[in-house]
């Protein structure tokens, strides 16, 4: 029991470094990211409980210590990341079965293009509407302020749709056949406790 949470933990660190590094590999590169898919494989691949833990902190870190600009500095974006990246760890732990099932066809394309279409959609929108909320604007001036968040936001949703394509069910089923902890390793459901 305490090698397999000695285990649990190192791979948690494992997945917040990846975070971190994918992050500022990418970090001068505007709307192009790889966090999100991470997360989601941390979902996937450590449960919903581990997963969302791994999501918010590895989401903190690189927000508080991103070289474009700290989080900290607006906590309502802060925030708001942090929400939306808990949601993505938690589809990601909630799709486990599809993800590590997943065979291409045509229909498993779309759909997982979609799940990472409307993730980065959801993060797009809740970010771009941290400050006008934040700051007591009308609903007007926050639908107009996403909305024209959204054209920055082309590229970041086809750059996560394709990534959610080409990445994650693939590097998803990889790890967890080259890696017998995963194999091992029996996630929290909704259904179970630790």
């Amino acid at each position: 029991m305490i090698h397999q949470k000695t285990r649990q933990i190192a791979f948690s660190g494992i997945f917040i470094a990846l975070i971190l590094g994918v992050g500022y590999a990418l970090a001068f590169v505007p709307n192009v990211e790889l966090i999100t898919a991470m997360i989601f494989l941390s979902g996937v691949l450590m449960g919903i409980k581990r997963g969302m833990i791994i999501g918010i902190t590895g989401e903190f870190l690189f927000s508080a210590l991103n070289p474009m600009g700290s989080g900290l500095l607006f906590p309502p974006m802060l925030i708001a990341q942090l929400i939306a990246m808990a949601l993505v760890s938690l589809c990601g732990g909630l799709l486990r079965r599809y993800i590590l099932n997943w065979k291409l066809s045509f229909l498993n394309v779309l759909i997982i293009g979609v799940i990472g279409f409307v993730l980065t959609l959801f993060y797009d929108i809740l970010v771009s509407s941290a400050f006008p909320l934040s700051a007591g604007f009308t609903m007007e001036v926050v639908i107009a302020t996403i909305i024209a968040g959204l054209a920055f936001s082309i590229v970041h949703l086809v750059g996560n749709t394709l990534g959610f394509i080409l990445l994650v069910p693939v590097a998803a089923q990889q790890v967890y056949r080259a890696i017998p902890f995963f194999q091992e390793f029996k996630p929290v459901t909704l259904n179970n406790q630790d």
